[in-house]
């Protein structure tokens, strides 16, 4: 009994050992030693610092945002101002047709940690995948997933197309479809909700296509 219990003792020091041999050698990077983590968490504290910069809850401090004095200012919302975004101007139109996604912001940033992203300056710098797509695989499958679940489109034998708005996601799609030396310039028309691009973004009841 003595000798087993000697025996697992010896295991779990040699065990032990190369464990810390394994984490020695990943910390001493470049001739010295630092830690693993240094770039991302100077990264993270930077973007901790910014986000906690009171702008009243009527606007936000950014990394590429303005810098007064090498700090930070807020970008104030609309009908706000001031050097904190607390002076309101009465006399500011509301515009609850522009589509823009700041209602969201408040459900973001209850959800900070786990929707918060660090990217490096290095990330992805190619414009195709290993693949030669154009689409991560993992951004396609995470997409047939939420269709899914929400059950509101058939992709079975479908074509992924992504765009920012609906303007971009026609352009796309009538690239897509149209013949390969194809060199005639297109015009595309979307119902409402749109996007506005120029004099060419009128209210129609469905999608025109235009060859030019």
């Amino acid at each position: 009994m003595g000798k087993i219990r000697a025996l697992s003792y010896t295991l779990c020091l040699l065990a032990s050992i190369v464990l810390n041999l394994f984490f020695i050698e990943n910390l001493y990077v470049g001739g010295k030693w630092e830690q693993q983590l240094s770039w991302s968490q100077r990264a993270a504290a930077e973007a901790e610092a910014v986000a906690s910069v009171s702008c009243s809850g009527h606007g936000r401090a950014y990394l590429d945002g303005s810098l007064l004095d090498g700090k930070p200012v807020c970008e104030c919302n609309t009908c706000f101002g001031g050097p904190d975004c607390s002076e309101f101007s009465p006399e500011c139109p509301a515009d609850a047709d522009s589509g823009d996604p700041l209602f969201l912001e408040p459900f973001w940033v209850q959800h900070a940690a786990s929707s918060a992203v660090l990217v490096a300056g290095w990330h992805r710098m190619s414009y195709s995948f290993t693949d030669r797509s154009f689409i991560s695989q993992e951004l396609k499958k995470q997409i047939l997933k939420v269709h899914a679940i929400a059950k509101n489109a058939v992709t079975d034998g479908k074509y992924i197309i992504y765009g920012a708005g609906s303007t971009q996601l026609l352009s796309a799609a009538v690239y897509a479809l149209s013949m390969e030396n194809s060199s005639s310039p297109v015009n595309l028309v979307a119902s409402i909700p749109y996007y506005p691009v120029g004099s060419n973004s009128r209210s129609k009841s469905h999608v025109n296509c235009v060859l030019q």
